[in-house]
Formats: C-alpha cells, sequence, structure tokens
C-alpha cells in the first residue's frame, strides 16, 4: 500500500466522523496546525526516528498541540503513532483539508507575480476567481522575480501562464526556428 492510499484512508476516516459530529471546521483548523508543523524537518526528523519511541513520539504531539486540537484528532493522531504510520502524517493532514474543501466547494489557486502582492489586491484578485469560477475560492499567493512581470494562476490543475518570461521564451522559440 503506497503513502497516498494509506494517508487518503485514515483522511478519509477522520473526515467522517468530523461530519458525524459536527465539528468538520474545527478539524479542519487541527489538520492545518498538524500540516505546518509536520512540514518542519526537525519534527520529521523525528517522526521518522526509529531510535524515538512510540510513547515520546505521542508525548511530542501533546506537548505541541496540549488541548488546543479537538479529541478526535488527538485520538486519530495517537492511532496513526501506535500503527507505526507516523511518516503518513502530513500526507493526511493534506488530504483531510482536501476532501474538506471539496465538501464545502472551494476551489484552490495559486497566484504567482513577479513581485508580492498586498493584501488588498489578493483579496480583489481572489473575488474575481472566486466570481469566474462560480465558487469560493482558497487563494495563495506568492513571488518569484523570474517572471520578470506578469503572473502565473494555477488552479488546481490548471495553468494560465501570462508572465512576461513566459512571452520572452515563445519570442526566442519562434526565433530559433
Amino acid at each position: 500500500m503506497n503513502d497516498s492510499k494509506i494517508s487518503v484512508r485514515y483522511a478519509k476516516a477522520l473526515f467522517e466522523s468530523a461530519l458525524e459530529k459536527n465539528i468538520l471546521e474545527k478539524v479542519k483548523e487541527d489538520m492545518e496546525d498538524v500540516q505546518r508543523v509536520a512540514e518542519l524537518a526537525e519534527f520529521q526528523h523525528l517522526l521518522v526516528n526509529p531510535v524515538v519511541r512510540e510513547s515520546d513520539k505521542i508525548r511530542l504531539f501533546e506537548e505541541v498541540f496540549g488541548k488546543r486540537i479537538q479529541a478526535l484528532t488527538h485520538s486519530l493522531l495517537v492511532l496513526v503513532i501506535q500503527n507505526g504510520r507516523e511518516v503518513f502524517i502530513p500526507g493526511i493532514a493534506r488530504n483531510y483539508i482536501r476532501q474538506y474543501m471539496n465538501h464545502k466547494g472551494i476551489r484552490s489557486a495559486v497566484f504567482t507575480s513577479a513581485t508580492p502582492m498586498g493584501d488588498e489586491l489578493k483579496d480583489r484578485v481572489g473575488k474575481v476567481i472566486g466570481e469566474a469560477l462560480k465558487s469560493p475560492v482558497d487563494l495563495v499567493t506568492g513571488a518569484d522575480e523570474d517572471l520578470i512581470g506578469g503572473f502565473v494562476l494555477r488552479i488546481e490543475d490548471m495553468q494560465y501562464d501570462a508572465s512576461v518570461a513566459a512571452s520572452l521564451k515563445k519570442v526566442k522559440k519562434q526565433l530559433l526556428k
């Protein structure tokens, strides 16, 4: 069984339990916190280190998250660690968040521009994208100086590249022909 199947199964079980208990939003917030912490290199090293005992890993999660997370989230994390599958925790968090967004009809988009975007502009861009898609949008913005100007918009598996760098590549390709 590969990473994605294991992660999806745990995430699905957590999602269904959270839905049944009507705590989807709270568990999503927990999973966002877990994902942020689990992406730290030091934390990942502790999770996969076979020398660190199971009880120490559970205690580490309890110290990091304490009473801030839901009992359901805590139970899942303990179960995953007890089953020796703690390496899948970041994937479980990512898959839970994806299922939550699908359930709520929220689309994800990444907008990358040559310079950082202010909050006001981010809100306007998010609103325009949401209106075009006719659904709420979870917009993540970033900056990449290599674009020179313009932007790259990625909505789930579609990408629109309106950057100066892409235009220059097209011109170079045409000139080389």
